[in-house]
């Protein structure tokens, strides 16, 4: 989960507008790559993470929402369950897809999204 904080800033606070972007005074959402990953960064916090997705078919990994850009500090139960419902919406309202919620390994990163840190 080691991302770049640089890229994490660039993200953050790159002004394009585009149709699969969400960017509401709360929170931004972006699919990217290759609909992989996804950006999320509460705004109101200053805080920012890059989990796995497969945005074809509406897959989140939600064991890969663990920690916030500072390492050290983990994403707590009751902040995962609001980011999750506004993922859900995300992948609803931008992506046209019905979110399946997967807590179990992504299928290209072996065991890692299981492992506590």
């Amino acid at each position: 989960m080691g991302w770049d904080k640089n890229y994490i800033q660039e993200l953050k606070f790159d002004n394009r507008k585009a149709p699969m972007i969400e960017d509401v005074d709360e929170y931004k959402i972006r699919v990217l790559h290759r609909g992989e990953q996804l950006f999320y960064w509460d705004k109101k916090e200053n805080r920012a993470f890059i989990c796995e997705i497969q945005i074809r078919n509406g897959t989140l990994y939600s064991n890969s929402i663990k920690r916030w850009e500072d390492i050290s500090k983990k994403i707590t139960p009751e902040e995962k369950a609001i980011i999750i419902q506004r993922i859900q919406s995300y992948f609803i309202r931008y992506q046209k897809v019905e979110p399946v919620i997967i807590p179990s390994t992504h299928p290209h990163l072996g065991d890692s999204l299981n492992e506590e840190d």
